[in-house]
C-alpha cells in the first residue's frame, strides 16, 4: 500500500486559500481517492464547490475509485500524458499524470502540495520555455512524433499544464509574462491545421463569439505554429477553470449522449450571467453546426469562475472538416440528434430563452462571418487549392440559407 496525502489550495483573485485534502491510496496497480474540505474554506464568503460531486459539507469525506473531474481538469491532455509516459518509461496512474504537471503551467486555480511541505507546489519546474525557444520546441515535438526524441526533447516538452487540446503536438511557452499554448503541425496532417484553426477562431470572433487571443507564426511555411493565449491567466493571476464535462457531472465513461441542452441547463443553475451565457452557447452551437466543428465534446467547452458564479470560457479548439454536411456527426447532440441542422438550431433558440430580435442579430453576425470565410482564409495565408479542399466545411445548403437570411436582415436594417 502506497499513500499520498496532498493539500489542495486555490489561487484566486491574488489570494491563496487552503481548501481541502486529497488522499491517494495505491494498491495492486489501482487507486482510490478520499477528499475532504477545510472548514475555513466552507466558511469563506467566496466559497464554492470545486466539483458538483464534491458539495460543500463540513467534515464530509468523499470517496471514489476515479479522480473527480476537478482533478482531471488540472491533469494533462493526451499529448501531455504521452510525453510524461515516454519521459519516465514506467506505468503512470491518473494521480502520477496529475502530479507530473508543472505547477507554473497548471490549468485553473487549483494547486497541489504535500502536507509536510505545504508551500512547495507540485510539480516544481523552473525551466519554462520562452518564445525564443520556439524552433527548439517545434523540433522536439517533431522528434517525439517520429519516436526519435532525446532526453532534452522530453525535458522541454514535459511542461504543458493544460487539459485542453487532445493529442496534437503542443508545448507551453511564456512570452512577456503571459502563458501561451503553441500548437505545431503533426506529421500526420494532410492540411495546415494550425492555419485552419486560426481561420475558425477569426470567423468565430467575427460571428460575435468570444475567443482568446491568438497569433500565427510562420504562416507561409508548410509548418505554421498557432499560439493561443491561456485564458485562465492574467500575468501571475490565476482563474479557476471547470470543463463542461466536470460541470455536468460526467466523465469519460458517461460522456455519451451529452448535449448542448445539458450545458444550457447547467448555465441556468451555475452561471453568474445566465442570459448572456445562454446566448453565447447558442451562438457557438449554431456556428459549430455551420462550420463543421464536429469535435465539440464536453472538454472543448469550459467555464471560468467569477465572484458570483461560473461564466463560459472563451471558445477554443475550433477546427473545420471537409466532410459533407449531410454526413457529419457531432460529439455533442443538438437536441436528440448529433447531426447538424440549421432548422434545429433555430428551433432551439426558444429553449435558450432568446427573443426573436436577439436571435436574428446573432444569426446576422454568424451569416456575415460565413459569407466572408474565403477572404478570412486568404488573409491567413491559405492557398486557393487548400481553400477549395476545405470548402465543404463552409459551403452547403444550410450555410447558404443562413448567409441569405443574414444578407436580407442587413438589407432591411439599411433600408429602415
Amino acid at each position: 500500500m502506497n499513500d499520498t496525502h496532498l493539500l489542495i489550495s486555490l489561487d484566486w483573485q491574488g489570494q491563496l486559500h487552503r481548501i481541502g485534502h486529497l488522499e491517494i491510496h495505491k494498491s495492486r496497480g489501482r487507486e482510490n481517492y478520499r477528499f475532504i474540505y477545510e472548514r475555513s474554506w466552507i466558511k469563506h464568503p467566496n466559497r464554492f464547490a470545486i466539483d458538483p460531486e464534491l458539495p460543500l459539507l463540513v467534515d464530509m469525506p468523499y470517496l471514489n475509485n476515479h479522480l473527480w473531474g476537478a482533478f482531471q481538469d488540472i491533469s494533462p491532455d493526451r499529448w501531455g500524458r504521452l510525453v510524461q509516459t515516454r519521459a519516465t518509461g514506467i506505468f503512470l496512474s491518473d494521480s502520477d499524470y496529475m502530479l507530473g504537471v508543472s505547477d507554473y503551467m497548471r490549468m485553473g486555480g487549483l494547486r497541489l502540495s504535500h502536507n509536510h511541505a505545504p508551500d512547495v507546489f507540485l510539480a516544481e519546474h523552473t525551466n519554462i520555455p520562452k518564445l525564443i525557444h520556439m524552433r527548439q520546441l517545434e523540433t522536439a515535438a517533431r522528434h517525439f512524433e517520429s519516436g526519435i526524441e532525446t532526453a532534452a526533447d522530453l525535458a522541454i516538452l514535459a511542461q504543458p499544464g493544460s487539459s485542453l487540446g487532445g493529442a496534437r503536438p503542443k508545448a507551453a511557452i511564456e512570452d512577456a509574462g503571459e502563458l501561451w499554448i503553441a500548437k505545431f503541425a503533426s506529421q500526420n496532417d494532410t492540411e495546415r491545421i494550425s492555419l485552419w484553426e486560426a481561420v475558425m477562431l477569426d470567423l468565430a470572433q467575427q460571428a460575435g463569439i468570444e475567443v482568446t487571443a491568438f497569433k500565427v507564426l510562420n504562416a507561409k511555411s508548410d509548418s505554421p505554429v498557432l499560439l493561443v493565449k491561456r485564458f485562465d491567466r492574467e500575468k501571475t493571476l490565476r482563474t479557476p477553470f471547470m470543463s463542461a464535462m466536470t460541470l455536468l457531472g460526467r466523465n469519460e465513461d458517461t460522456k455519451e449522449g451529452a448535449s448542448y441542452l445539458e450545458i444550457a441547463d447547467a448555465i441556468n443553475r451555475e452561471s453568474a450571467q445566465p442570459a448572456q451565457d445562454r446566448l453565447e452557447l447558442w451562438r457557438r452551437m449554431t456556428f459549430n453546426a455551420m462550420t463543421g466543428n464536429i469535435d465539440d465534446h464536453l472538454r472543448n467547452h469550459g467555464f471560468l469562475r467569477v465572484s458570483q458564479g461560473w461564466r463560459l470560457a472563451p471558445a477554443y479548439d475550433l477546427n473545420p472538416t471537409p466532410q459533407p454536411f449531410t454526413q457529419r456527426v457531432h460529439q455533442l447532440a443538438f437536441n436528440q440528434s448529433v447531426k447538424p441542422s440549421l432548422d434545429t438550431c433555430l428551433e432551439l433558440a426558444e429553449y435558450f430563452a432568446l427573443n426573436q430580435s436577439v436571435a436574428d442579430l446573432a444569426l446576422q453576425k454568424i451569416g456575415k462571418s460565413l459569407g466572408d470565410w474565403q477572404l478570412t482564409a486568404k488573409r491567413h495565408q491559405l492557398r486557393s487549392d487548400e481553400i477549395k479542399r476545405m470548402s465543404p466545411s463552409f459551403e452547403h445548403e444550410a450555410s447558404q440559407r443562413l448567409i441569405s437570411m443574414a444578407t436580407k436582415t442587413i438589407s432591411r436594417s439599411r433600408s429602415n
